[in-house]
């Protein structure tokens, strides 16, 4: 079930809460939709039967005419709420769960938390769909990044190239190498590079094939960029590593294949 990001949403109020020790959410049937921003700790219920927890940085909505009880206590979460209608369907634009960027949201909480009971209306909508915006970014974000994943998965034996990407989730250079460094921790450069050195390895170790043979298998053209490659992350040759392991000898600086 998804949030639709269309005109059908209606902002309502919100505002900034904290947790006390030991406290738990209160048991509800609301009339609203909230949307619920974790900042520090973990919020915990139920709804509709089903436990829910909402971790830093992680968002959630809990849509209207569900029951909510508050049957284990939180963990001291301090969050920022804020109540709504919308629509939701199947086809929908935003999940009712994620994760979401807290320095691309607090400028927008800042703004709301700043506006008087006075404000013109169009400013709460303003932070609202900004809000509401950068969440269907960083999800896109992370659903391009997947999708960036498993073509490296499915074809990384061959020579790969970020124009090939590109051509897939239409994206820059750039873009593709942030996108997916934010979600992986490394480039698709070098997801590629483990990838191939970790079948390599297998390989090495469960088959008898000539070490030339796995290195081109695996997606090396070149030899001598997997001889290169192989020794600074094992700090071993590809066929010493094959006897030191046969041997079950231990070797300093070595890392056995995931």
């Amino acid at each position: 079930m998804k949030l639709k990001l269309d005109n059908s949403l209606k902002y309502n109020y919100s505002n900034i809460r904290q947790f006390f020790p030991h406290e738990k959410h209160m048991d509800r049937v609301f009339h609203e939709d909230v949307l619920l921003l974790v900042f520090k700790g973990i919020l915990r219920f139920k709804e509709n039967g089903e436990n829910i927890e909402v971790k830093a940085n992680e968002y959630y909505i809990q849509r209207a005419g569900l029951k909510q009880e508050g049957t284990i206590e939180s963990d001291v979460p301090n969050y920022y709420y804020i109540h709504f209608n919308g629509t939701f369907d199947e086809n929908g634009d935003l999940p009712i769960k994620g994760t979401f960027n807290p320095d691309a949201i607090e400028p927008f909480i800042n703004e709301l938390v700043e506006l008087s009971f006075d404000s013109i209306k169009i400013s709460y909508y303003k932070n609202f769909y900004g809000i509401l915006f950068e969440l269907y970014k960083g999800q896109h974000a992370n659903d391009t990044a997947d999708t960036i994943k498993d073509y490296l998965n499915k074809h990384y034996k061959e020579s790969i190239k970020l124009e090939d990407i590109g051509k897939i989730v239409y994206l820059s250079k750039n873009q593709i190498i942030n996108i997916f460094k934010k979600a992986y921790g490394k480039t698709p450069h070098k997801y590629i590079t483990d990838l191939r050195l970790d079948n390599a390895c297998e390989l090495i170790l469960s088959t008898n094939r000539s070490i030339d043979d796995i290195a081109e298998s695996v997606g090396y053209n070149d030899y001598s960029i997997f001889y290169k490659s192989f020794c600074k992350r094992y700090n071993v040759s590809p066929l010493d590593y094959r006897k030191l392991m046969a041997n079950k000898d231990l070797v300093l600086g070595t890392n056995p294949p995931k």
